[in-house]
């Protein structure tokens, strides 16, 4: 199997809805998925960009262009940015009106 992430973001992640029938290297999680995966994100200490919110329309996966994204402060240690990204997701999610899926996004970097 493909490494998409890293071989720890992957096992948290594939629990979602594959993406690669729309050409995404990624998963789609419901909410509650997408929460739990931001606990363990945070326990392993990975932080995330952002993520993108997807709806299901006539049994297909897209994208609605509703987003949240944020990068790292200077001088910003791994640890506070991952716990920060963390905060900043757990917000827009528990905010977003999130009828479908999210997709999270990562950096390559942190493996």
């Amino acid at each position: 199997m493909e490494i998409v992430w890293s071989t720890r973001a992957d096992e948290i992640l594939n629990k979602g809805i594959s993406l690669d029938s729309i050409g995404i290297k990624n998963w789609a999680l419901s909410k509650e998925e997408a929460l739990e995966s931001l606990d363990q994100f945070l326990y392993y200490n990975i932080p995330i960009l952002g993520g993108d919110v997807c709806e299901s329309e006539n049994g297909a996966i897209k994208y609605n262009y509703d987003n949240w994204y944020l990068d790292r402060n200077l001088g910003e240690s791994d640890a506070d940015f991952t716990v920060r990204s963390i905060h900043v997701g757990r917000d827009y999610i528990g905010q977003a009106l999130i009828k479908s899926y999210l997709s999270l996004c990562r950096k390559q970097e942190y493996k």
